[in-house]
C-alpha cells in the first residue's frame, strides 16, 4: 500500500509539475518582452517629456500618455511575474487588464502613428522623426504582445479547467494500470517467498 501511496503522489506530481513549470517559463518570457518592450518605450517617450520640464515648457498630452502606458505596462509585468509559491494568484484570469492594457497600446500607436509616419522632415517640435518612427513600430509590437497574453487568459480560464480534468482522466488510468503491475509483482514475490520459505519449514519439523 505504501508503494501503491507513493507511486500516486509522485507520478501525478511529476506530471503535473512538468506542465506548470513550462506554463511559468513560457509566462516569464512573455513577461519579460512585454517589460523590456514598455522601458525601451518609456525612455523614448520619457527623454521628449524630460526636454519641455527641464526647459519649463507645457507637456504634451500624447507624450505623457503614453508614458503611463508604459509605466502601467511594466508595473504589470513585475505583478504578473511573481512565481506561484509566493502568491495564489493565477494572473492568466486578470486577462481583462491585459486586454485593456492592449487597448491603451493601441491608442498610443494611433495617436503618434498619425503624427509621425507620413512625415519626411528630420524634426518635429524638437523631437526626432526617425526615433519616433522606430518608437511607433514598438507602440504595435507591445499591441500585439498584450493582445496576446490577454487572449491566451481568457482561453486559459474558460477551457483550462477542462484540459485539467482531461489531463487528470489520463493519470487515473495511467495509475490504475501502474498499481495493477505493481499488485503482480507483489504477489508473485510473496508466492516465490512462499515457496522458498516452505521446504525450510518442513527441513526443521
Amino acid at each position: 500500500m505504501q508503494i501503491k501511496s507513493f507511486v500516486s503522489k509522485v507520478g501525478k506530481g511529476a506530471a503535473t509539475k512538468q506542465v506548470y513549470i513550462y506554463e511559468t517559463w513560457l509566462r516569464w518570457a512573455a513577461r519579460g518582452i512585454q517589460f523590456i518592450l514598455a522601458v525601451i518605450v518609456c525612455g523614448l517617450y520619457g527623454r521628449r517629456v524630460d526636454i519641455d520640464h527641464r526647459a519649463g515648457n507645457a507637456q504634451s498630452a500624447a507624450w505623457v500618455y503614453a508614458l503611463v502606458v508604459g509605466g502601467f505596462s511594466c508595473v504589470t509585468c513585475v505583478f504578473y511575474g511573481i512565481p506561484n509559491p509566493f502568491t495564489r494568484l493565477q494572473s492568466h484570469r486578470l486577462f481583462a487588464w491585459d486586454l485593456v492594457l492592449f487597448i491603451l497600446w493601441i491608442a498610443v500607436f494611433g495617436t503618434f502613428a498619425a503624427i509621425f509616419l507620413k512625415r519626411d522632415d528630420d524634426e518635429y517640435e524638437g523631437t526626432s522623426v526617425s526615433l519616433m518612427k522606430c518608437a511607433v513600430w514598438l507602440d504595435l509590437v507591445n499591441c500585439i504582445f498584450w493582445l496576446a497574453t490577454g487572449v491566451y487568459g481568457c482561453v486559459r480560464t474558460f477551457v483550462g479547467r477542462k484540459v485539467n480534468d482531461r489531463v487528470e482522466h489520463y493519470q487515473n488510468k495511467a495509475e490504475e494500470g501502474l498499481n495493477s503491475k505493481i499488485d503482480q509483482f507483489t504477489t508473485s514475490a510473496a508466492s516465490k517467498l512462499g515457496g522458498k520459505l516452505n521446504p525450510l519449514k518442513k527441513e526443521t519439523v
